[in-house]
């Protein structure tokens, strides 16, 4: 370990090994430092990067041909190994992609995790919020408007000379 001996700030300096896949040159710089002088350009890091190939539908998701003329909730297990949580969802008849998994593994990341966890041998324990979707009934909003209440959405102030100002 190297310390800068200058007045405005003290780096901690270290003899480093460039990640680059080609380089493996030693040099000089911080703890964090990954990268060579030659290895930090734009260029060289357009040349790291490899591109992530976008995951087919088909992988991902489930495919069905619906032959209804009308919604139709459908019950499933989740696909991914060891969960096999039932879950529900509405075909529809202009519709032709739907979930593969339950909800609570419908991201990469979660799937992931769910892996990893079963293969150390501890249980993922999920914590329901009180938050819940609307059914589909509710999202034909003026049917659902029409069976709500009368509530205005703006509160009108009412003038000092005792009308509101519509």
């Amino acid at each position: 370990m190297i310390l800068s001996h200058s007045n405005t700030c003290r780096v901690r300096r270290e003899i480093r090994t460039c990640q680059h896949p080609s380089c493996g040159k030693k040099f000089d710089g911080s703890p964090t430092s990954l990268y060579c002088v030659e290895h930090r350009t734009r260029k060289c890091r357009a040349a790291r990067a490899v591109p992530k190939e976008p995951a087919k539908p088909e992988e991902i998701n489930l495919v069905i041909e619906s032959d209804t003329h009308s919604p139709k909730l459908e019950k499933r297990n989740c696909s991914l190994e060891g969960c096999g949580t039932e879950y529900k969802f509405t075909l529809y008849p202009d519709h032709n992609v739907y979930p593969l998994f339950c909800e609570l593994h419908r991201t990469e990341f979660k799937r992931q995790h769910f892996l990893k966890m079963q293969g150390r041998g501890t249980k993922v324990v999920y914590q329901t919020t009180a938050f819940h979707r609307w059914r589909d009934h509710e999202m034909q909003i003026e049917e659902y408007a029409l069976q709500e209440p009368l509530v205005s959405p703006f509160q009108f102030r009412r003038r000092k000379n005792g009308t509101t100002g519509d």
